[in-house]
């Protein structure tokens, strides 16, 4: 009886994520917009009472595959792009069964475009490239614990709630000229965030599945501009190679809708996005280090888009604090 209900209660926790498929969803696609960053407090579940966890993740993406529909095209423009990213992150546990996340955000962001310069025909062209960098806007997270994992059933779910707020600059300019929103370091509009994340384990094989959502809605910022809400949705599995060592594979999923601006819903923004990411990770004592990449597997864009061509990415973290023995969350 017991068994059957922990496989059930497994099932449940793994089910939910998938059930918000069905759940309206958007964030800006943007030229610039890079996509969910991998960060371990957002992939992680809740720390215990009184331990604190600190890290900075450092990702670079590359834009150079134009889409429409699903079908990769050639840029009309032109474009291609980069955005590297630095986030900070801190985590603490207030109580037991709930842990507080803060995300700080560096972007630094470039596109390029490349024009005709002389008559046509004539294969005469020239480049300009845009950029824009600076402090993000800062998201704060609760984290609750919902179901503790135990040496008999090595499972956790939990859920929780956040905002992010417009504290990067929005109106940043390069010689006179405002930079589109996309190549801001904030969006200068507020964000309600909600969030889960499960994982069951099976310590004797070193192995774990793990399954999240956030879900991201926007407000307006003084423009008059919305950037879409964002669901995005995480599958994956990790291996135990050694005591210290691990890998791991995930699906990433990002389901997104329209901007607003102008009154009206812009209609080259949005769509679906599904990435393989591979990781290894590494820990000894109170030091972390993952590593990833994530590479395109499907997209499904509305209008003309420069998507994500691929992501690399490094995560270090250092935990301190009493932890009490808990089975594999490795």
């Amino acid at each position: 009886m017991m068994r059957a209900s922990r496989r059930a209660g497994a099932a449940a926790a793994f089910l939910l994520p998938l059930l918000l498929l069905g759940t309206p969803s958007a964030r800006s696609q943007g030229c610039c917009t890079s996509g969910v960053i991998t960060l371990g407090g957002l992939e992680s579940g809740v720390l215990p009472a009184g331990m604190l966890s600190a890290g900075v993740n450092y990702q670079y993406t590359a834009l150079d595959a134009t889409y429409q529909g699903t079908e990769q095209i050639d840029d009309p423009l032109r474009r291609s792009a980069a955005v590297a990213h630095v986030t900070l992150q801190v985590e603490y546990g207030l109580a037991p069964g709930v842990s507080l996340l803060g995300l700080l955000p560096y972007a630094d962001k470039s596109r390029t475009i490349t024009v005709e310069s002389g008559p046509a025909g004539s294969g005469q062209t020239e480049t300009e490239t845009f950029e824009g960098a600076g402090i993000g806007d800062v998201s704060l997270l609760v984290k609750f614990q919902l179901v503790k994992p135990t040496l008999f059933s090595p499972l956790e779910v939990a859920l929780g709630g956040g905002a992010t707020f417009p504290t990067g600059s929005f109106t940043e300019e390069v010689n006179g000229a405002r930079l589109s929103l996309d190549l801001q370091p904030g969006t200068g509009a507020p964000v309600l965030a909600g969030w889960s994340y499960a994982w069951f384990a099976w310590p004797e094989a070193r192995a774990k599945a793990e399954a999240g959502m956030t879900y991201r809605y926007a407000g307006t910022n003084i423009d008059g501009y919305r950037v879409g809400d964002e669901l995005s949705l995480l599958l994956g599995g990790r291996y135990g190679i050694t005591d210290e060592l691990g890998a791991a594979l995930q699906v990433r999923s990002r389901f997104t809708g329209k901007d607003y601006a102008d009154r009206r819903l812009l209609s080259a923004t949005g769509g679906t996005f599904h990435d393989l990411v591979p990781l290894l990770d590494y820990g000894e004592g109170p030091v972390g280090i993952r590593a990833f990449a994530q590479v395109p597997l499907y997209r499904n864009v509305r209008g003309i888009q420069l998507t994500p061509s691929f992501s690399i990415g490094v995560e270090l973290r250092f935990t301190v604090g009493t932890r009490a023995a808990a089975p594999a969350e490795s």
